[in-house]
């Protein structure tokens, strides 16, 4: 990429000129994750672009990114109508190739700033970067659910002589102590009106239903709420299922970006690994939880 001065100075931040001392042939420069990082965290206006199919960026991608398919034959013109050309572009693919096409595009489409993520978003996650999907996951279906201690607000459920499924009489839980049952964790607050619309759906078909099996656990997850706001709300929705509290949001910000939105459920197998997720009260995603979990207690 041939560089102005003065744009650089403009639109890159001080910090970050040794970045560009190296550039792939005079259109582009290519960084490795770190870099690529540094490049549009530490400075506003880069802009961030996805150039994988929409189908490949709702599965995972870099946080704030924008999509805009390389491969699709108006590439150029979305660019142009979504992009500033004063201002720098950051692409990245899935490996490398297509954002080094989509450089070279928009590079005669009339951008002169132009970043390029060596190794794609591939070689950003082996460098363990973080990514997000379409409902602002950072953890996914097939990995290891994050480990965490919570505490658990008082229940006064009675359990049966030796039941050891949901294990809630406990004061805490630990995530890891819980490998061999099926846990599901659902992310709510109280002044979420979606969460008020889905909790008792959660109570009668998932709780009751399995509350006193063996092998499963069901944990309310509150965001940041005091004893108070959290009796009231379980009192409003008529659940008996436990919550637990996450104090300044450190559960959640395992699991999902931390301004993003709830109600979400988080579906975790017996070995640990995340099963299945779901964002928001869709009747058909929750169909599908309630099927998965029956399968896996079958399992």
């Amino acid at each position: 990429m041939k560089r102005t001065d003065n744009l650089i100075a403009k639109l890159i931040p001080a910090a970050l000129a040794a970045l560009l001392a190296v550039s792939c042939g005079d259109h582009y420069t290519t960084l490795s994750p770190s870099e690529f990082q540094s490049a549009f965290s530490s400075d506003t206006l880069v802009q961030l672009v996805d150039v994988r199919t929409p189908q490949e960026w709702e599965l995972w991608h870099i946080g704030g990114a924008a999509n805009i398919d390389v491969q699709n034959e108006s590439f150029t013109d979305n660019a142009a109508s979504s992009l500033s050309k004063e201002r720098p572009v950051a692409v990245y693919c899935r490996g490398g190739v297509r954002s080094v096409k989509a450089a070279e595009a928009l590079y005669k489409a009339g951008f002169r700033n132009i970043l390029n993520l060596d190794g794609g978003i591939t070689a950003w996650r082996e460098a363990g970067l973080p990514v997000t999907d379409q409902w602002d996951y950072l953890v996914f279906d097939g990995e290891d659910a994050p480990d965490f201690t919570a505490e658990i607000m008082e229940n006064d459920t009675v359990y049966p002589d030796g039941y050891t499924g949901g294990g809630i009489s406990a004061p805490t839980i630990t995530l890891s102590d819980l490998k061999g049952k099926v846990v599901m964790l659902q992310f709510t607050a109280s002044w979420c009106s979606v969460c008020r619309k889905e909790m008792p759906h959660i109570e009668s078909d998932i709780w009751q239903r399995h509350r006193y099996e063996d092998d499963f656990v069901l944990i309310g997850i509150d965001r940041d709420e005091p004893v108070e706001k959290m009796k009231d709300f379980i009192e409003t929705t008529g659940i008996s299922y436990p919550l637990a509290f996450d104090p300044d949001c450190k559960i959640y910000d395992l699991y999902a970006s931390h301004d993003s939105g709830i109600t979400r459920n988080v579906l975790i197998g017996k070995d640990g690994k995340i099963v299945y997720r779901t964002r928001l009260y869709d009747e058909e995603q929750f169909r599908t939880l309630v099927e998965k979990i029956d399968e896996l207690l079958e399992q």
